[in-house]
């Protein structure tokens, strides 16, 4: 998906910028909480990349309409940790981030504009919710039958 390659591309900056710039007599990336940052930045591209990965594994073996929970978990996830990351990138950067002399503002306000674009974010969640309730409940009352079952000595077909 491009917004991966675009949350990629801010973590690039992000190490690019915290490498070659220095306040307090420290490189940037050595200050705060920088480090960590690019850790969870890392760990949210990957992480993204192996839902969509999973949401087409769906669609192939599935169907399009099964998989639309996993569809609508992409939607949900990608687009919001991408503006995290890019954020994270624009705070390394401090006002370059924000300004015409950095791609990430750009970045962001497209990252932004798809989480509207692609249905808003309480839509995709109420799917998500929707269906796992569903399977909670059916599993659930499947656990309930069973456990009659077992207490009764009995099984559906009487025996």
């Amino acid at each position: 998906m491009r917004s991966i390659g675009a949350a990629e591309k801010a973590l690039d900056l992000m190490i690019e910028r915290g490498l070659s710039r220095e306040a307090f007599g420290k490189k940037i990336i050595d200050l705060g909480k920088n480090m960590e940052t690019i850790s969870r930045a890392k760990i949210d591209i990957e992480s993204m990349r192996l839902m969509v990965l999973k949401a087409a594994k769906a669609m192939d073996t599935l169907g399009n309409k099964e998989a639309r929970i996993w569809v609508s978990m992409i939607k949900a996830l990608v687009p919001e940790k991408v503006c995290n990351i890019i954020d994270d990138a624009m705070q390394v950067h401090g006002a370059t981030g924000i300004s015409q002399w950095s791609p990430l503002s750009g970045m962001y306000t497209a990252q932004r504009t798809l989480r509207y674009a692609d249905g808003p974010d309480e839509v995709h969640h109420h799917v998500i919710a929707r269906a796992e309730v569903k399977d909670y409940q059916s599993s659930n009352s499947r656990t309930a039958r069973a456990r009659e079952e077992i207490a009764t000595g009995r099984t559906r077909s009487g025996v």
